[in-house]
């Protein structure tokens, strides 16, 4: 594991992932940086002050390796909005809006024509009832049904 921690601006890298203004305790006062490469490394101070040599990472490091798997952690998904589960319906529509026109599905004006309209229809209801009364929140949408076009 490579680890850079920079506590003047919360700044924690691990294998070359950075995360910014972290905050977590114990950092002792004067230390500009740590630096560790698999099983050691050294803490640099601010001034003239030379660099510790160290072999085993301190109580503040492991801190600081925690703010950033905090960071690092997958946040939730945000529940979408009303108005964008709306707009996200009214494009499921548009996509099926092909499936309404009647010649498409009238076998003596259309070779092939969709068999399954009725499929698509009920998909359209269960969808355009967010378009007309939209909610928040993450919706579990139908399925969109197969094509199924039959050559007379």
């Amino acid at each position: 594991m490579k680890l850079s921690i920079i506590p003047a601006d919360g700044t924690v890298c691990e294998d070359g992932v950075c995360y910014l203004h972290l905050s977590w305790e114990g950092t002792p006062v004067g230390v500009h940086a740590l630096q560790w490469q698999d099983v050691s490394g050294w803490i640099e101070y601010v001034g003239d002050v030379p660099n510790e040599p160290i072999d085993v990472l301190p109580t503040w490091a492991d801190n600081a390796m925690e703010a950033w798997a905090t960071a690092a952690a997958p946040k939730p998904p945000t529940p979408n909005t009303a108005e964008e589960n709306k707009s996200l319906s009214m494009s499921l529509l548009q996509e099926t809006d092909w499936t309404q026109i009647p010649s498409v599905s009238d076998h003596s004006l259309s070779n092939p024509y969709l068999a399954n309209k009725l499929a698509f229809d009920q998909y359209r209801d269960a969808v355009r009832q967010y378009a007309v009364y939209p909610v928040e929140g993450n919706i579990d949408w139908p399925t969109i049904p197969a094509e199924n076009w039959v050559k007379v």
